[in-house]
């Protein structure tokens, strides 16, 4: 990457300047060195002041092996940010040659799920797809974790982070789901061609001899060896309700903070709040303005509006069910809906900007064809021989996609039948391609447009809200007749737009109401 160096080193705190950042202070080489910057970002995951157990035994670190930073949860605490502990755990590697795969049930990948990549065609492998394995818990694996609770970090109170709601420990599901006989557990191949295999569904922080003892009972493990014991590793975060939409600092200009830092669990949910607070940073950097994700466009904006907007009380999950307009957030019109923002900001890089463009044209087109294209009245004989229902006097390609078992082959079918001719992207067999991509588009555009019409009138009509804008800094106070606790939570959290107001939880609808009354006279005075 042009321009980009890549120091390793421990940060040992952040510089600041007049309410700002100057630069950041590290380890390097165990020298100290000091950098200048005008934004730094914090992506410290599960290191800051990081602290792995695996049953009595406790070890500072990120993970087993890394050290933990401790001076910076001392320069935020000094900052005023509000720290807590969480916690997360990981389950035991073992060796896939030792596992007997006859025992346990084949899940094999899928080829047609295509690429992860919008600048893909097809699946590039090192080697055959591998498959996921499945197997379960048992009457003696549970009865092993219970004789060893006392022996576990979590259960022997050693660890005092709050942990995953969605992720339990496999000693926790036992004690909290006593009336399940079994729990499913995956075991995944973390390398394509190496042994080490994740064991999905058995975190833990027992120790290594019970971990091995209770995996034995397990069908199909009963000859596992470990390359890894599974571990807790507890951990400072910082309070969400301290960062802008943005992800900076309310506490220090240029001071960006991302990830499990922020209170999240997971790789994907670090990774979107990682891309936001990089952007920022290089905008708050380059003086441009601040890219602030919408909850009605993309997954990471919910996540981020619900961090700064609600705080949280356990590990954040990014979960479908948290976003309002989820029809419209679907992972097949992710380019869609973002490229044009990665274009806008300088992230796109040439091959993606033509792909989309691409497809783009081929959707618009399609659209436009199936939506002037009719089948009528007298064509119902044709209709009948084939199984389809008549049609009333007349109805659009399009139309008939909205029918179910009707695909997007069958319009061209049909549509070629009566002797005309759709203007569609070619078929192709790359599960990636831009000419299936759009395809698929059109079919799921069809089938649900009215519903995708109506959510999107919902989503205009809440944004109406967000386009209002709140003065910085802006003091509750001045407005009469709020209640004491919307009062309170709107001056802590300074939200700064009144959609962001309308989410706080226990700010009253009669309170945003006054708020926008307070905020349309002030418009009018002005002008």
């Amino acid at each position: 990457e042009p321009n980009l160096t890549v120091i390793e080193g421990q940060v040992l705190d952040i510089l600041s300047s007049g309410g700002a950042v100057s630069g950041v202070r590290a380890l390097v080489d165990a020298e100290e060195t000091q950098f200048a910057a005008r934004a730094a970002v914090i992506t410290s995951g599960t290191f800051l002041n990081g602290l792995c157990h695996e049953g009595s035994n406790q070890k500072q670190g990120g993970r087993v092996g890394d050290e933990a930073v401790v001076s910076l949860s001392d320069f935020l605490r000094d900052l005023g940010v509000n720290l807590r502990r969480f916690k997360t755990g990981t389950t035991p590697r073992i060796k896939l040659s030792s596992v007997n795969l006859s025992k346990t049930d084949v899940m094999p990948s899928e080829p047609e799920a295509g690429p992860l990549s919008f600048l893909h065609d097809n699946i590039q492998p090192f080697g055959e797809l591998v498959p996921t394995w499945q197997t379960r818990t048992n009457a003696a694996t549970h009865e092993v974790l219970k004789n060893n609770l006392q022996r576990s970090a979590m259960f022997s109170g050693q660890i005092e982070g709050v942990g995953p709601r969605y992720c339990p420990s496999v000693e926790d599901k036992v004690v909290r789901f006593a009336d399940k006989d079994s729990h499913p557990i995956f075991l995944e191949q973390e390398i394509w061609d190496g042994e080490s295999t994740y064991v999905q569904g058995f975190s833990t922080s027992m120790p290594l001899e019970v971990q091995l003892e209770a995996l034995k009972t397990i069908k199909g493990l009963e000859q596992v060896e470990i390359m890894r014991p599974g571990y807790a590793v507890e951990y400072d975060m910082a309070d969400p309700l301290q960062l802008y939409p943005t992800l900076e600092s309310k506490l220090l200009k240029g001071l960006y903070l991302a990830g499990q830092i922020n209170g999240t669990s997971g790789y994907e949910e670090a990774a979107g709040q990682g891309i936001v607070a990089g952007i920022n940073a290089a905008h708050s950097t380059l003086d441009r303005e601040p890219l602030i994700m919408q909850r009605s466009t993309s997954f990471i904006g919910v996540m981020i509006d619900d961090l700064v907007t609600k705080g949280v009380e356990d590990p954040y999950r990014m979960l479908t069910a948290r976003a309002e307009h989820r029809l419209l957030l679907r992972h097949d019109n992710a380019d869609l809906r973002l490229t044009p923002l990665a274009v806008e900001v300088g992230l796109a890089c040439d091959l993606r900007k033509e792909r989309f463009n691409q497809k783009v044209e081929l959707i618009d087109r399609g659209r436009e064809s199936l939506q002037n294209t009719f089948v009528f009245q007298a064509h119902n004989p044709l209709l009948k021989e084939r199984g389809i229902d008549p049609v009333r006097n007349k109805a659009s390609a399009w139309q008939l996609m909205k029918r179910p078992d009707f695909p997007l082959a069958r319009a061209e079918e049909i549509v070629e039948v009566i002797g005309d001719e759709l203007n569609l992207p070619e078929p192709s067999t790359s599960p990636g391609s831009v000419e299936k991509s759009a395809r698929e588009q059109l079919g799921i555009q069809a089938i649900y447009d009215g519903y995708l019409q109506k959510q999107q009138m919902e989503a205009d009509l809440a944004s109406s809200l967000e386009d209002k804008p709140i003065p910085e800094d802006f003091s509750f106070d001045s407005i009469q007749g709020l209640s004491y606790e919307s009062r309170e939570k709107l001056n802590r959290i300074q939200p700064r737009t009144l959609g962001q107001a309308s989410r706080i939880p226990g700010v009253r609808p009669t309170d945003i109401a006054l708020l926008i009354g307070w905020l349309r006279s002030k418009t009018r005075a002005a002008s």
